[in-house]
């Protein structure tokens, strides 16, 4: 019983929760922080979980306009306002993750933020993502992205 335990909660479910969690803050107009706080009440994280959650959030909130200007430079004839809440939720946490925290490899910060895409996008969803973060990621991590790395 410990082992499933000790995998609940990790940084796979901070990332599900915090992209929620940014979600329902933008379409009820609440305090993030609170809307995370009421779902650490509702959910059972590690420790490690928890953190990962928090300070994924910071970084979002903190760095939103940051996030979401570098975003809008590589939406092509689109406007981040006009996609759907889901959507740029998506695309601000794994912006942030991929700006902000270093320690985790840009292909795992991609493979997990198209995770969020097929599980709470449409079809199509997972592919603009992509498209979308897969540039800001070669900004951000250039020597990730060389020839055998």
């Amino acid at each position: 019983m410990s082992q499933p335990t000790t995998r609940r909660g990790g940084r796979p479910k901070a990332r599900d929760l915090v992209m929620r969690v940014l979600y329902e803050a933008e379409i009820t107009g609440d305090d993030a922080r609170e809307v995370l706080d009421l779902a650490f009440g509702r959910f059972r994280f590690t420790e490690e979980g928890r953190r990962h959650a928090e300070v994924l959030l910071r970084a979002v909130t903190r760095h939103r306009t940051r996030l979401d200007e570098t975003l809008q430079a590589g939406l092509e004839n689109w406007d981040l306002a006009r996609l759907g809440a889901v959507i740029r939720a998506i695309l601000r946490l794994g912006a942030a993750e991929l700006l902000y925290f270093k320690d985790t490899p840009a292909r795992v910060v991609l493979d997990e933020t198209l995770r969020l895409a097929h599980r709470y996008g449409d079809d199509r969803s997972a592919a603009f993502v992509n498209g979308v973060l897969d540039p800001v990621a070669r900004r951000a991590r250039p020597g990730e992205f060389e020839t055998g790395a």
